[in-house]
């Protein structure tokens, strides 16, 4: 029986939009703004709708993660919270799964992502990214965006799927990219002549390479003992009652993970270039950190986590610019939060961009501070699900401990050959607005240093 003194969610504070359409032409055309404009208006607790979305509660702060994420999740889907992406990862993917299916699938897949299977891809990625940026202070200034994507495309290409010719892994990060351009299409009609559409052709390309690749294998009957990507290591999970995937299974968490892979270890690797590219004192406290821990050799997969200063320089950038702006879920029955009671079939989302910028939980939330996260001070653990740049609970992402190590490998490289700058600068642009602004006008310009000279630069270079 329903408390009468609960309000309904109706009730909320903010707008439904226009008929039919709801906000959908707001949301496009402002994304992130959009529900930072609503909560700086409306508070924690606000209201809207779109078009082929429906009816939506927002809700900010570490309470409303906590519900979300953890106490209230069985009566929240995943699935029809992010149905908007199953054009690209396909309903039976984990990200895309609920309760008994979902704790199976992931139950499977973790072993994938172990401690000990990370330390095998440790090389392969350190590879990737040492060839990828080997020429980037010979060519001036770069497209910082454009560069990542690419890098971070190679290197999940490589360590997901086995690929080993350069041709391969350009033609499947080319249809990655159409496939993913694919999902921010208006009309979602099959056919050559949408965005959408041209997505859709690139992923059957995708899946018929993949299926291509899992079909070699067993005609070599490959020892799974020797698999060394993702997908060797999908193909030969089996659980304790002698469940495999099945092929498509395969397919579509591969798809999942190439998606998941680069567009969030990119997009946040981004930030944090540019964030250190305006920040020198923090580009020599790392590089200082790194002599100390690495000195002048490749960094080893035993050092990864012998360097707190990069830790909590990684955890700023997932502060202030969280690789999801927004978690979504539907909810499957009614779920009370604030004094409302919002329905089943209503979205509710959660907002890790909008939670990282509370002032109640940072000191200064829109400054560039990584000692926020050293002792004594630790922001984020004042309160339970104050940082959740990669989700949380029953769905925090399973690969998180793979991109911590793929941004370090990326920037512990970075800080032995190069010293950089990034346009535009802090003072050109509000800590308020950056998240806002597309990464596609970062300009980044790498100088190549003398690391014997403790990083100082030689000359050459861009």
């Amino acid at each position: 029986m329903t408390d009468r003194r609960l309000k309904s969610a109706e009730m909320m504070p903010g707008s439904f939009g226009l008929p039919i359409f709801g906000e959908i032409i707001n949301i496009i055309s402002k994304q992130e703004l959009f529900y930072w404009q609503q909560h700086q208006q409306h508070g924690n607790v606000f209201k809207t709708a779109a078009l082929g979305f429906g009816k939506a509660a927002c809700l900010v702060g570490p309470e409303a993660n906590r519900l979300v994420l953890k106490e209230q999740a069985d009566r929240l889907s995943s699935r029809l919270g992010n149905q908007y992406l199953a054009p690209i990862v396909s309903t039976d993917a984990v990200l895309l799964q609920d309760g008994e299916q979902h704790r199976t699938s992931r139950k499977m897949i973790l072993p994938v992502f172990h401690q000990q299977a990370i330390a095998s891809y440790f090389d392969t990625v350190q590879s990737v990214v040492t060839a990828a940026v080997a020429d980037w202070g010979e060519r001036g200034s770069i497209d910082l965006d454009a560069e990542l994507r690419k890098l971070t495309l190679a290197v999940v290409v490589k360590t997901f799927l086995g690929s080993e010719k350069t041709v391969e892994i350009q033609q499947v990060s080319e249809w990655f990219t159409t496939l993913t351009g694919g999902l921010y299409g208006l009309f979602k009609w099959d056919t050559p002549l949408t965005i959408h559409g041209r997505g859709q052709a690139a992923r059957r390309k995708i899946v018929k390479y993949i299926r291509q690749v899992i079909r070699e294998r067993i005609d070599r009957s490959d020892d799974p003992a020797n698999a060394l990507d993702v997908l060797g290591l999908l193909m030969n999970t089996v659980d304790e009652d002698g469940n495999k995937f099945t092929e498509t299974q395969i397919v579509n968490q591969a798809i999942l993970f190439l998606f998941a892979g680069h567009e969030t270890t990119s997009s946040l690797m981004d930030w944090v270039l540019f964030e250190l590219g305006n920040h020198p004192e923090w580009r020599q406290k790392l590089r200082a950190e790194h002599q100390q821990v690495v000195g002048n050799e490749p960094i080893a997969m035993s050092q990864i986590r012998q360097l707190p200063q990069m830790s909590n320089v990684l955890k700023e950038g997932e502060r202030l610019y969280p690789p999801l702006f927004l978690i979504s879920r539907m909810a499957i029955a009614d779920i009370e939060y604030a004094g409302y009671i919002i329905p089943a079939g209503w979205f509710i989302l959660i907002f890790p961009l909008l939670t990282h910028r509370l002032p109640e939980i940072y000191q200064d939330p829109d400054l560039f501070d990584p000692d926020r996260f050293a002792p004594p001070r630790e922001e984020d653990k004042k309160q339970p699900y104050s940082l959740i740049g990669f989700g949380g609970g029953v769905h925090s992402c399973i690969g998180a401990d793979f991109a911590q190590m793929e941004m370090k490998i990326i920037l512990s490289t970075l800080l032995q050959k190069y010293d950089w700058t990034v346009t535009p600068t802090t003072t050109e642009i509000s800590p308020v607005r950056r998240p806002f602004m597309t990464q596609k006008k970062l300009t980044a310009t790498f100088v190549s240093i003398n690391p014997l000279l403790g990083g100082v630069p030689n000359g050459r270079g861009g």
